[in-house]
């Protein structure tokens, strides 16, 4: 997957395209028809009609509009075990849906290969060389390239990160310039530079199978049809306008839609094998400022000699993970379970935040039992009241199979226990229960 420039001199992609030593590192650039000016913007997507594959090209294309569309950002977006991809080949949507990427603005997270290094080097956060000339590539204690105790040197940081917490899998309820930088100077305490959502990092979070749409690097026999956090925060912030301010008259609004067998587009896709080896997106753009540019025209091809994988099934509108799902497990358990005197009780619980990764929400555990109702507290402690406890209030993330307790069944009663773990859409100290899962514990003697 790579980016060719033309209109403007070439300049290598970063987190938005043409950011660099050539235009500047603070350059954010937008999608086609954008003027500066507040607007409905609509963005025509189509197919030559002269390429081959053409009307396989259609359930794909249409699939990754809606992505784009609905804007959601998604967690386990990389899909290996369970996905229609066969094995050793490369599946058509999730390479069309980085290439829109590109097409609407958003350039690399990572180094990739525009850095002109290799391997794991090129997983780093996008930058350029600093006053040494050359890249510092020092993964730090943790040895993942991307994250956030890399130790860079000089080098210039392109990515734009959250400053509460620099975690590009989740994103705030604002984006724009007062939340998110490109300054290391706004890095939380810890940090030594800007974390990018490579799929390495992501288990350093507790998030397995999870990396952003723009990240460079497709693989065989997987399907990545969903976006992460970090590449919705990434157009959002475009979105908030020559200002970079969320709510200002410059803000807009961005629609992809497709328009058919045409070469007039926006956005055309073909398949061209003088043009590319995988595929390749090339693009035209203008300077409205000295820091924006605009898409004029984005042209992407493929190579016909790739085994490519042509998604006919119309994807899920929401993508899945769109909402928190909490799970609550007894022994493992997840819907009833029956224990004797002899046994023991381990609980534990898991959290998929969905698009709700990084909002304000409360937790609330709540236990109904022979003697009454306990509510688990901020200390991991089940007390007996007839008023809600809450056990957590701040920003949802990923938890997986966290303990919250372990008890031998003979110290409990004989009977029926309900258990539900609640996770609410806000945070305001009233359970709503929005989002809730249960399981049920029979204690027989």
């Amino acid at each position: 997957m790579s980016l060719a420039i033309s209109g403007v001199p070439l300049s290598f992609a970063g987190t938005f395209n043409f950011a660099g030593e050539e235009h500047g590192v603070d350059v954010i650039t937008h999608p086609p028809g954008y003027s500066g000016a507040g607007a409905n913007l609509t963005v025509t997507l189509g197919i030559s009609p002269s390429s081959i594959h053409a009307e396989e090209m259609v359930i794909p294309i249409q699939n990754i509009i809606s992505t784009w569309n609905n804007l959601l950002p998604t967690i386990n977006n990389t899909v290996r075990e369970g996905s229609n991809v066969p094995a050793d080949h490369f599946d058509f949507e999730s390479v069309v849906l980085h290439e829109v990427g590109h097409c609407i603005g958003l350039g690399h997270p990572n180094l990739a290969s525009e850095s002109g290094l290799n391997g794991a080097n090129r997983n780093f956060t996008q930058s350029i060389k600093g006053v040494d000339s050359q890249f510092n590539l020092d993964r730090g204690p943790d040895s993942v390239s991307g994250s956030g105790d890399d130790l860079r040197g000089d080098d210039i940081n392109l990515h734009w990160f959250r400053k509460s917490n620099n975690n590009p899998f989740n994103i705030a309820t604002t984006v724009d310039m007062t939340t998110y930088s490109r300054e290391l100077s706004d890095l939380p305490p810890g940090n030594t530079f800007a974390i990018n959502a490579d799929r390495k990092v992501a288990a350093l979070f507790g998030l397995q199978n999870t990396e952003a749409i723009m990240q460079q690097g497709a693989h065989a026999g997987e399907a990545q049809r969903t976006l992460a956090a970090d590449d919705v925060a990434t157009l959002r912030l475009a979105m908030s306008g020559l200002d970079r301010v969320a709510g200002t008259a410059d803000d807009y609004s961005l629609k992809l839609e497709f328009v058919g067998f045409t070469d007039t587009a926006d956005i055309v896709f073909s398949f061209d094998d003088n043009r590319t080896s995988f595929s390749i997106s090339e693009i035209m753009a203008e300077q409205i400022t000295p820091t924006h540019f605009v898409i004029t025209q984005g042209r992407t091809y493929f190579n016909s000699n790739i085994p490519w994988f042509f998604n006919n099934i119309p994807s899920p509108s929401p993508p899945h993970h769109s909402t928190p799902v909490p799970t609550i497990f007894a022994n493992n358990a997840t819907d009833s379970i029956t224990l004797s005197q002899n046994d023991s009780l381990t609980l534990t619980v898991s959290l998929n935040p969905g698009a709700y990764g990084g909002n304000q929400a409360d937790h609330w555990i709540e236990a109904i039992t022979p003697i009454g109702t306990f509510w688990l507290n901020d200390k991991l402690e089940f007390i007996l009241s007839d008023q809600p406890l809450r056990v957590h209030g701040g920003e949802l993330f990923a938890i997986d199979h966290s303990p919250i307790a372990s008890i031998p069944a003979n110290m409990l009663p004989v009977g029926s226990y309900t258990l539900t773990f609640s996770v609410d859409d806000n945070s305001d100290g009233i359970v709503n229960g929005t989002f809730s899962s249960s399981v049920t514990i029979t204690i027989t003697p």
